[in-house]
């Protein structure tokens, strides 16, 4: 089940709500730890079968691990730790590298698993002996399939309580339609421009440029809608989750588009890899090796074909260039002009991510350089451009935190003084019908599943 299905939006989500805010206190978690399992094995019982078994061994992983620190057997702990790591991503690789088929959203709740293993090691926390408690945390349905990556420590008190109140649903609903929209409205629709102007044999260097700006915009809308969407079902049931995007196509360096993009990925690696390693506290060289192995790591965790080997390589040789070697430089230049030089380089690295070969990429790059290509502009990049100009415009205007003020001044500020029941109608009435609009989208468009579900 995906949060764009009709099932899951009209029955599965209200119900699982209502159920969730009737039940008492004491039977909220059993509520959420179902609603987890149906929403997880909506798609076939072998899938819970592997998630099932994930959380078994993690839990009394986790035990073992504390039992062993206890008793002051510090090696037995460390071996198993290293054992417990080994196993989870033995697995993962598995599915993702050497099967047909991978579970929904392995890669996540792997992820998810091994914070909890690292945090009881590293005494950031303690064991979780509620198995209850732990079940809930793994499979817990807006963030089980695609993220954030919730590291244990950040959920653990909220497990024992949750925030319910008024407001908190508002926000919930809210956000959880802005993603809906964000990936039925535009992510969906500009990813169905980048099918069609890549489709053909040749490629001119406008329609290559075009394609590029389909794709970056429609990767953005499609990733950061679905965690709007988990942030704001979570909310819904009471619980934190910090935000994954912060504007990343409004950065001004590369290093600081990837703290802006993916940041729950970002500081994962950030904490368990990046820091054990000697993070900055290193020589040179090591810093180096450190950030290297972090991105290639980020690019292996993506998938095991070259592309994406090079394109984590790709990011981690700019963040370097631009802390030891352009970064004074850089910071220089006007903000305009940092902002497209950084957006030149992800987006460039975007071919790479999308690209199923290195000759699939190069041939691409080299088309937006005017090698290989059938021309400089033709006839196929002013139509899909003219096309889609309405959904670019709004694409582009979203990116940027300038709307979010915009809506929050008119509707929250009231900045325009307009009385308070009027504007409350004003804002209700364009989210029921935006709400309506996407709804007719889903039903009367192709489907299409989230793009990080692959992951």
């Amino acid at each position: 089940m995906v949060f764009n299905n009709i099932f899951f939006i009209l029955v599965f989500l209200p119900v699982s709500v209502a159920v969730y805010y009737l039940v008492p206190q004491k039977a909220k978690l059993p509520v959420l730890a179902a609603a987890g399992i149906c929403f997880y094995s909506w798609g076939g019982l072998e899938q819970l079968f592997w998630i099932g078994i994930s959380v078994v061994f993690n839990w009394l992983a986790g035990m073992e691990i504390s039992w062993f620190k206890g008793a002051g057997r510090k090696r037995a702990a460390v071996i198993s730790v290293y054992s417990v790591c080994a196993a989870n991503l033995l697995m993962l690789g598995i599915f993702k590298y050497a099967s047909d088929s991978m579970p929904l959203g392995m890669s996540f709740y792997t992820f998810t698993v091994l914070s909890y293993i690292f945090d009881v090691y590293r005494d950031k926390t303690g064991p979780q002996y509620n198995f209850l408690k732990f079940l809930v945390y793994v499979t817990f349905f807006p963030k089980v399939i695609s993220g954030p990556i919730v590291r244990y420590e950040d959920m653990e008190k909220q497990l024992d309580k949750t925030s319910l109140s008024f407001e908190n649903l508002r926000i919930g609903v809210q956000m959880f339609l802005a993603g809906l929209m964000k990936k039925v409205l535009i992510a969906d629709k500009l990813g169905l421009a980048f099918a069609g102007i890549t489709a053909g044999d040749s490629m001119s260097v406008a329609s290559a440029w075009v394609g590029l700006l389909f794709f970056s915009l429609q990767l953005y809308f499609d990733f950061s809608g679905y965690s709007d969407m988990a942030i704001g079902i979570a909310k819904i049931f009471g619980f934190e989750i910090a935000p994954n995007f912060n504007y990343p196509y409004m950065s001004a360096s590369v290093s600081d588009f990837w703290r802006r993009w993916h940041i729950s990925l970002g500081n994962w690696f950030k904490h368990y890899l990046y820091f054990p390693m000697g993070g900055n506290r290193v020589p040179l060289w090591r810093i180096i090796v450190n950030t290297m192995t972090v991105w290639f790591a980020t690019g292996l965790w993506h998938g095991s074909t070259v592309t994406f080997l090079i394109w984590g390589l790709y990011n981690g040789g700019f963040i370097l260039l631009d802390k030891f070697v352009v970064g004074k430089w850089f910071e220089k230049m006007s903000p305009i002009l940092r902002v497209a030089a950084t957006l030149f380089v992800v987006c460039i690295g975007w071919v790479f991510f999308f690209s199923p070969t290195m000759a699939d990429a190069g041939l691409y790059i080299g088309r937006l350089f005017g090698i290989g290509a059938s021309g400089i502009g033709d006839i196929t990049a002013l139509s899909w451009f003219s096309q889609y100009i309405v959904i670019i415009g709004i694409a582009v205007f979203g990116c940027t935190k300038l709307a979010k003020d915009i809506y929050e001044n008119i509707f929250y500020r009231n900045g325009f003084g307009i009385n308070e029941k009027v504007l409350t109608g004003i804002n209700i009435g364009i989210t029921i019908a935006l709400f309506i609009l996407t709804i007719a989208e889903i039903i009367g468009g192709t489907y299409s599943t989230f793009m990080y579900a692959q992951f």
